[in-house]
């Protein structure tokens, strides 16, 4: 008798993006009235500044929806040396969702607004 097995996602990262990008560029089509947009990042977080006009070779870019100027809603955004976050913003800061570094590999989840360390409940 054989044994059907179930191969993992390979790459769930690869996945979580295409999602994303599915959900943010459907944004009109179903009638949301917050636009995808694209940002740029001045200073650190979480006193980030967000520009409309911006360098991604030398600043994090944010692509998502934005309302008055600032990210909220379904995003991500992506820093110069790779690493993202993608998820929901609200009011211009991280709320819920995953940091990936550079190759991908998962660092934190925020849970509203706060970071908490990957696979553990306790505060970072």
């Amino acid at each position: 008798m054989k044994v059907l097995q179930i191969q993992p996602i390979r790459n769930p990262v690869k996945h979580l993006i295409i999602i994303i990008s599915i959900l943010l560029f459907s944004n009109p089509v179903i009638g949301n009235k917050q636009k995808g947009e694209t940002l740029y990042v001045l200073g650190e977080y979480p006193d980030w500044k967000w520009v409309e006009f911006g360098d991604k070779k030398s600043q994090p870019e944010y692509q998502g929806q934005v309302k008055d100027g600032k990210p909220n809603g379904l995003g991500v955004l992506i820093s110069t040396n790779g690493w993202k976050y993608l998820g929901s913003w609200k009011n211009g800061k991280i709320w819920n969702g995953t940091e990936y570094d550079n190759y991908g590999n998962i660092i934190y989840r925020w849970v509203e607004g706060k970071r908490r360390y990957h696979n553990q409940y306790k505060s970072y």
